[in-house]
């Protein structure tokens, strides 16, 4: 078992907040004019830094203490040279970092309504004035009341931030430009919220604003958990090695490497990132991206779509019709049960009355082990899946956003229902981060981070190839049905099934998500971030 240092790692890295109990993030971001500012500010917020060792337990109850609020921490490139890095670490850095996400946009698939000129101004200026460069990222995640607020220690933190800043005297200063009004002074997000707790206490969903069950499938590395833990969190979450497939055996974690540097990676290398090596070891690359969901151009073409559906069928329901092309959308059902499990709508309510109990387990956490064992079995159905037993589309649509985004053995040569391999998609997995957002004028989407050690192999590969080109998936030009780009293809093809005698073509789709903004950063360790504020990079 790998041993990580996890005092060194940013917490952020190691935890999904929003599934730990912390419903609500705030990302701050920053300017440095002067190095020795920014190296202060930096001291400044070092102690305050959550690392991922393990959240302390009550010696009486054994219940996690978990932190009132986690903060961390990232730089951009041009943050990086703004502190006056040495010149041989800043030049051997990736060259899509150096880039950044705005000077890459067209690889991205950013265009049309996605093109830079159409994002909040803090993106939109940042390589047009030096004071408007956005440098720093700093995030603060915390839980929420019973009313479903933040709790106070919020505000109280981005206060002494501001403070940290303006002590600086023009050295550091906070960016503003966020919002659907292009005013605000930083980019909240929350989950979404419900009444069903007790006494009608506000609980968070693992919902997006189109209604999907989010966050399922993240990768498992080695050394994130305890060997059992891993051992079932790698089912679905890790890889499978190719011979006759059994799910106890089949499953493993994937190498650390593709998610931290320093460690090895599923190329068996040590993933170089620059020099010198004790400044990247134990961080990683961060892609924050805001994205806009158009809610009610989905649901009026799930709508139309619904209405061929039903000609085309013969189906007579609209709720099964509808629900059914999103679930050929997407991959899975609203509820998150991939339609490799449930290809039909019988199937996926039968799924629904069998484990009933695990939705109510999982909003209030498991009591007993019995429960944790329930629940852990329901995780494993929503995960655990493969496509070998899909050769041609019929359950889950070649072009669906899910398996897009990870195809697992489909890109075996030799794939079949007992041979086949993730080895062609174990080196473009990225760990996903990020909550919902809601503007007050109205603005709906999703922040959407990737945590990765190649932001090129890995998340804009994904972004890139799999998402907004369809030739690996036999869908030519098709791009992803829910976050694509039209500007080459409109259509989304769903081979005939289980739920369909013959293939239907839902055509004229519009684009439902576009890009706000967002950048590349370098999430560095605890070790990286003192040498940051001492201005030590190169100790020689």
């Amino acid at each position: 078992m790998i041993q990580l240092d996890l005092a060194d790692i940013q917490g952020n890295i190691h935890r999904p907040y929003g599934r730990f109990g912390f419903p609500f993030t705030r990302h701050l971001f920053f300017n440095i004019m002067r190095p020795g500012a920014g190296r202060a500010f930096i001291q400044g917020v070092r102690p305050r830094v959550t690392t991922a060792q393990p959240w302390d337990k009550d010696e009486g109850t054994g219940v996690v203490i978990k932190p009132a609020i986690t903060l961390n921490i990232a730089f951009s490139y041009l943050g990086m040279r703004a502190l006056d890095l040495p010149t041989s670490t800043l030049r051997q850095l990736p060259d899509e970092f150096i880039d950044g996400m705005h000077c890459r946009s067209e690889i991205l698939g950013d265009v049309g309504g996605s093109a830079p000129e159409h994002w909040d101004p803090i993106w939109r200026d940042e390589h047009k004035e030096r004071h408007r460069e956005v440098h720093i990222w700093v995030s603060l995640s915390v839980g929420a009341d019973a009313a479903g607020k933040p709790l106070p220690i919020l505000d109280e933190w981005t206060d002494w931030l501001e403070k940290l800043a303006t002590e600086s005297k023009g050295g550091v200063s906070l960016l503003d430009g966020h919002g659907d009004d292009g005013k605000s002074r930083w980019q909240d997000s929350c989950a979404l919220m419900a009444p069903l707790g007790p006494d009608g206490a506000m609980v968070s969903l693992p919902k997006e604003h189109f209604g999907f069950t989010d966050g399922i499938s993240d990768p498992v590395f080695r050394g994130q958990f305890e060997p059992a833990a891993e051992a079932l969190a790698a089912i679905g979450g890790g890889k499978i090695a190719r011979g006759v497939y059994d799910e106890a055996t089949s499953w493993s974690a994937l190498e650390t490497g593709e998610f931290i540097l320093g460690q090895v990676d599923e190329g068996q290398e040590f993933p170089v990132a620059t020099q010198p090596a004790g400044f990247v070891r134990n961080g990683t690359f961060m892609v924050y991206r805001k994205l806009r969901q158009d809610v009610p151009a989905f649901k009026a073409n799930v709508k139309r779509q619904a209405d061929l559906w039903k000609q085309v069928t013969g189906e007579t329901d609209d709720e099964i019709a509808s629900e059914t092309v999103r679930a050929k959308m997407v991959g899975r059902w609203s509820s998150g049960v991939p339609l490799i499990a449930a290809p039909t709508w019988a199937d996926h309510q039968k799924i629904m009355h069998d484990y009933a109990d695990c939705l109510e387990i999982a909003l209030r956490k498991p009591r007993d082990s019995k429960e944790a064992q329930r629940l852990a079995e329901y995780s494993k159905l929503l995960t655990g899946f493969r496509y070998g037993d899909d050769l041609d589309g019929g359950k889950c649509p070649f072009g669906a956003h899910i398996r897009r985004a990870n195809p697992r053995d489909m890109l075996d040569p030799q794939l079949s229902p007992t041979v086949g391999s993730t080895t062609l998609t174990n080196r473009r997995r990225i760990l996903r981060r990020g909550l919902p957002y809601q503007e007050a004028g109205g603005e709906v989407g999703v922040i959407f981070m990737a945590i990765c050690t190649s932001i090129f192999r890995q998340f804009e590969f994904i972004q890139q190839q799999w998402m907004s080109y369809g030739l690996d998936f036999e869908a030519g030009n098709d791009t992803c049905p829910l976050i694509g780009s039209r500007a080459q293809s409109t259509k989304h093809v769903i081979p005939a099934g289980p739920a369909n005698a013959t293939t239907f073509i839902a055509a004229d789709l519009p684009e439902f998500v576009t890009t706000r903004g967002g950048e590349y950063f370098f999430i560095p360790s605890m070790n990286a971030i003192r040498m940051l504020a001492m201005g030590t990079v190169d100790p020689t």
